[in-house]
């Protein structure tokens, strides 16, 4: 969209001749800018409301329309109406019909630029929603009132963050069915081809509020990995064990829902299909322990290489070196730095071995016993030196992430009271900001048929 630059130097002028009349000498910088914003506020909604009145009256009039239940609307006049827009409330007349037979009104132009009277246009919706996927419905009113100057009410945003949300579902559903059809997944690989190249696949649970009870938010988290060409080495307890500081995540995106396994298995398979993790020549999944993950990776993906995420592992040692030598002392460091050292070069036999030592002693058997069968249960998906040699990420902190910005950041804000319907959709909606998804959802949004 372009403006000539000799009609934005007429309007400025316009403007700061205004400016001057009713503020001739300004308190500050601020109190000029929000004066200016205010009023360049009004004159848009007064020129939305004109080209409104402008698009209504370039169509031809026409006496009757035909109406959707087969009878006919007749014209009434030019009836007022108003919307919500970025500008604040707008007021503006189109013409205006009745059916005979059902009594149903319709105004055209209503319908052509999918709006209805009384609600928020679709400008103004995606700023609500997007106020109201970063922070509480309530302090995302304060920031609106701020930043647009004038106030929506915490209702108001939720109702279209959680629309954005219910968008978010409504295409992840298309692809689900998409998913299922052959000859759609014939079309696919024919349109696509084989592709080249690593792709990577997360899948963790987060625990989300939602009505006095805790549900496990599952997430999703589809990316690439690619090298960072310069770092500087950290060492991690003077070891420069579990780092990986010349890797780093990329293209991530993110997909959430509240379901049991097996339902979400289909929106596991959906969004990989739309990331064409179905053709890429290597697939790749780093995740915690979880046996519900595993199963329903090597359902979908049974030839894919499996990865347990390296810190969930680790995680495992430190409360067994607590038990047996207590924390912070220099036994509990020497030997969790080499029981490290063993779970980063993938020698689980011995790591295993070591950890059968503790089975005697009382205070460590819980924590022994536990790290005991996490290794011994994933085994083959702990041969980190294998991995590393083969350039792969170890650590599953995308999904991890996904999670705190989704569900801790969002969904668990202190006071926060969520329906389980409300907390899916504002995470859906979250998941698609965080993913650059958002112009995908908002251009939905634009031609929701919200009039009649």
């Amino acid at each position: 969209m372009e403006f000539s630059t000799e009609l934005i130097k007429k309007m400025g002028k316009i403007v700061a001749e205004e400016m001057v009349r009713i503020m001739p000498e300004a308190e500050n910088m601020r109190a000029a800018e929000k004066g200016m914003r205010e009023l360049v506020r009004r004159v848009g909604a007064e020129g939305l409301s004109q080209y409104l009145g402008r698009v209504d009256e370039a169509e031809p009039l026409e006496k009757e329309k035909a109406c959707a239940c087969q009878g006919k609307q007749a014209y009434q006049f030019r009836r007022e109406a108003v919307v919500i827009s970025v500008f604040g409330r707008v007021r503006y007349k189109r013409r205006y019909y009745v059916c005979s037979s059902c009594g149903t009104g319709h105004a055209p132009l209503d319908r052509k630029m999918k709006m209805a009277a009384g609600e928020v246009t679709s400008g103004l919706a995606e700023l609500l929603a997007l106020a109201g996927v970063e922070t509480a419905f309530a302090e995302s009113s304060r920031f609106i009132e701020r930043f647009l100057l004038f106030g929506m009410s915490d209702n108001t945003l939720r109702k279209e963050t959680e629309r954005f949300g219910q968008l978010q579902a409504e295409r992840e559903a298309e692809w689900e069915e998409q998913s299922q059809k052959e000859s759609w997944l014939q079309a696919h690989l024919r349109q696509y081809g084989k592709q080249a190249g690593r792709l990577y696949g997360s899948i963790d649970g987060v625990m989300a509020p939602c009505k006095g009870e805790w549900r496990e938010l599952k997430n999703i988290a589809w990316y690439q990995v690619e090298k960072v060409p310069s770092y500087e080495k950290r060492r991690h307890h003077a070891s420069e064990v579990g780092e990986q500081n010349d890797l780093q995540a990329r293209n991530i995106t993110y997909h959430c829902d509240i379901q049991p396994p097996d339902g979400f298995g289909n929106l596991f398979w959906a969004t990989a299909c739309q990331r064409k993790a179905d053709l890429y020549e290597e697939l790749v999944f780093v995740c915690d322990g979880a046996i519900w993950i595993w199963k329903m990776i090597e359902r979908y993906f049974p030839d894919a290489v499996q990865i347990v995420d390296w810190y969930h592992a680790s995680e495992y040692l430190p409360p067994i070196a607590e038990a047996v030598f207590g924390k912070d002392t220099a036994e509990y460091s020497t030997w969790l730095e080499q029981a490290r050292a063993l779970l980063w070069e993938g020698q689980m036999q011995a790591l295993i071995q070591d950890c059968q030592r503790f089975l005697r002693i009382p205070v460590a058997q819980k924590s022994a016993e536990a790290a005991i069968s996490y290794f011994t249960h994933n085994q083959k998906r702990m041969d980190y030196a294998h991995f590393r040699q083969q350039g792969y990420f170890i650590g599953s902190g995308t999904v991890e992430s996904a999670g705190k910005q989704i569900a801790g950041l969002r969904l668990k804000r202190a006071g926060a009271r969520w329906t389980e319907a409300g907390a899916v959709a504002t995470a859906k909606a979250r998941a698609a900001w965080l993913s650059d998804q958002w112009d995908d959802l908002a251009a939905r949004r634009a031609n929701f048929p919200l009039a009649a």
